[in-house]
């Protein structure tokens, strides 16, 4: 009985202790299986990254900025102008005096935004420009003696020209005096010039910096008037004197080397086999481009196949400016070369040769204007039947093989 009673007990107990410490659990809510203990329903508890850690008084180290990539150094490219005869004759000073003055700009006047444009700009000065001898007169038996002013100096200095080349037939017109003369104009004026000088000891290859590439001028002629001898203020071509000079031009640092000669017979397109024959040395021994005078009139081009490259060649470039009177001695060009310079390898090389015709005549400027006659000028002109009739010329003799008209 007294077990009964305790068993009793035990059990109101512990009954009494399950309704108060166990919650009432809803079999909708979990599922038993046999042997096993009922699970929990999860709670998922979002996980936040810690941030910066922020010190009192310390500021956070800014961030660097990632690097810009270095540009690749670009090409150096320079813009040349090369044309022929700059010439002074009697007919083109009478023209051109005003007032007991002399004044040439006008001649200069339609084609200075070209030759101003150019990086570089070289022609021919076909003409003393020595003072207290008589200027260019009428021709009577032999070659004129020609002689300017300066004030075509100023003309041709005011159109863009950076460099005159003087080795011509007419330089020793008037002896050594003519020579010193003229160089003093010249470099009074600020011209560059090369092919003749004050003394002999003067010679060395004309070398100009321009935009980082070191372009060499040098200058030849077959001939000069009166055929004097032993003339060492003049360069007079001979194959020796190429050479050295070619290679001392080198030695100095040319990039790209320019060699103007006077050769060839006068009015003729005609190429003699001397000329040829002379190309073809003065290619192989170094130089880049050849530029032709002394025709009065325009000749074929060449492309001369060298150990360092094809080297292009104007026979003649023709006379820029002059009043001689032949229709072939009006047509002539400028020839326009794009040099560039690789900043990786340092080598210069010709990337682009084209030629622009001109043509000289009279204007409502007055007689011997230069007019340019590319295909863009004509149009300007409205086609002006005298312009295109002078490129069709020009193209005929030249060509378009070795460089393209503009």
């Amino acid at each position: 009985m007294k077990q009964i009673v305790l068993i009793a007990v035990s059990i109101i107990i512990l009954f009494s202790a399950g309704c108060i410490g166990i919650p009432e659990v809803s079999a909708d809510n979990v599922s038993v299986t046999a042997g096993s203990s009922p699970t929990p329903s999860e709670t998922t508890v979002p996980v936040v990254a810690p941030g910066p850690v922020s010190t009192p008084g310390v500021l956070p180290e800014p961030s660097s900025p990632a690097p810009s990539p270095t540009p690749a150094p670009s090409s150096t490219r320079v813009n040349v102008i090369a044309v022929g005869d700059l010439m002074c004759l009697n007919s083109q000073l009478s023209a051109a005096r005003k007032n007991g003055t002399y004044q040439f700009d006008y001649s200069f006047s339609n084609i200075k935004d070209k030759i101003t444009g150019a990086d570089l700009a070289t022609g021919n000065l076909e003409t003393l420009v020595a003072a207290g001898y008589p200027f260019s007169g009428r021709s009577s038996a032999g070659n004129p003696k020609l002689n300017a002013p300066e004030s075509y100096l100023s003309a041709v200095k005011g159109c863009g020209f950076d460099v005159l080349v003087d080795a011509n037939n007419h330089i020793y017109d008037r002896k050594a005096s003519g020579i010193d003369k003229t160089i003093q104009k010249v470099e009074q004026y600020g011209f560059s010039h090369t092919g003749a000088y004050a003394t002999g000891q003067d010679k060395k290859p004309l070398i100009l910096n321009v935009k980082g590439i070191n372009i060499a001028v040098l200058a030849y002629t077959n001939f000069l008037n009166d055929h004097p001898h032993n003339v060492s203020m003049v360069n007079i071509y001979s194959e020796k004197q190429v050479t050295d000079d070619i290679a001392a031009a080198k030695k100095a640092g040319a990039d790209y080397i320019m060699v103007y000669i006077h050769w060839g017979k006068e009015n003729t397109h005609k190429v003699s086999k001397s000329q040829r024959k002379e190309a073809e040395f003065i290619a192989n021994a170094g130089a880049d481009i050849i530029l032709g005078s002394h025709p009065h009139c325009t000749q074929g081009t060449q492309a001369i196949q060298t150990a360092h490259g094809i080297v292009p060649v104007f026979y003649s470039m023709g006379n820029f400016v002059s009043s001689m009177c032949g229709r072939y001695n009006k047509d002539a060009v400028m020839v326009d070369l794009i040099l560039e310079k690789d900043p990786g390898s340092g080598k210069t090389s010709l990337a682009q040769l084209t030629y622009i015709p001109t043509y000289c005549t009279s204007t409502s400027a007055g007689r011997f204007v230069i007019l340019p006659a590319d295909l863009a000028s004509i149009a300007q002109s409205g086609g002006s039947a005298a312009l295109k009739a002078s490129r069709n010329r020009t193209i005929k003799v030249l060509s378009d093989t070795v460089a393209k008209p503009e």
